[in-house]
């Protein structure tokens, strides 16, 4: 999926396209550019732009693993325009290569599939693998099941290759595997409510109905 390497070649609008609407300003991703004959295009939100800085900009977005392109062009006053950009907006303006579609494209659907996915690389041949049991931590990789001849799994916890019985939603059998969170709320202090009636010292933990993934205890106001 990496570009790196591939020689640069300056992008430049067809002036006789008349599907864009071309502005005489300066480029609003790269204000501090030199201003030439250059054209601009305008994109849905009113900014202007070249091939060139809007294709840097979306590819800078995707490094830094967001998949929704947005417009970091400053307003009125300091307000960034955040304007939302489809990607069919940004492939005709961006004059996007078809090595940068495919780019694009397959950094889009692995960010999009971590975000409402269970999944992790794998830490043998470092593929994308999703957990759809997700009460199972026993995660087999089909490509290292293919190249190895045998089955591999791998624990979705440790990531390490799958040691002891399966399946299991708790740990492996490899030294260390434990549920961080959940050691963090068995070995923390306990918690005193002055304020409540009746109330005694209690155990910030599980026994008080914290979840592992929850970072605070829900209050109540008295009405």
């Amino acid at each position: 999926m990496s570009m790196r390497g591939q020689e640069q070649v300056e992008k430049r609008y067809d002036p006789r396209d008349t599907t864009l609407k071309f502005v005489k300003r300066k480029d609003d991703l790269d204000p501090v550019c030199d201003e030439d004959d250059g054209l601009r295009a305008e994109m849905s939100c009113g900014h202007a732009v070249t091939p060139d800085s809007l294709t840097q900009w979306c590819r800078s977005q995707l490094d830094d693993g967001y998949y929704k392109f947005r417009c970091p062009a400053v307003g009125e006053g300091t307000a960034q325009c955040n304007k939302l950009w489809s990607y069919q907006e940004v492939r005709r303006l961006a004059d996007l290569s078809v090595e940068e579609m495919q780019y694009f494209e397959e950094a889009m659907s692995l960010l999009a599939a971590a975000e409402y996915c269970e999944i992790l690389t794998c830490p043998q041949c470092r593929t994308s693998v999703e957990r759809k049991d997700l009460s199972n931590l026993c995660v087999r990789c089909s490509i290292c099941t293919a190249d190895l001849k045998k089955t591999y799994q791998f624990c979705w916890q440790c990531m390490r290759e799958w040691k002891g019985p399966g399946p299991r939603s708790d740990c492996c059998d490899n030294d260390g595997c434990m549920n961080r969170d959940l050691q963090l709320l068995q070995t923390c202090k306990t918690l005193s409510l002055p304020a409540v009636e009746g109330s005694r010292r209690l155990p910030l933990g599980p026994s008080l109905g914290v979840a592992p993934r929850q970072a605070a205890i829900p209050v109540w106001q008295k009405k």
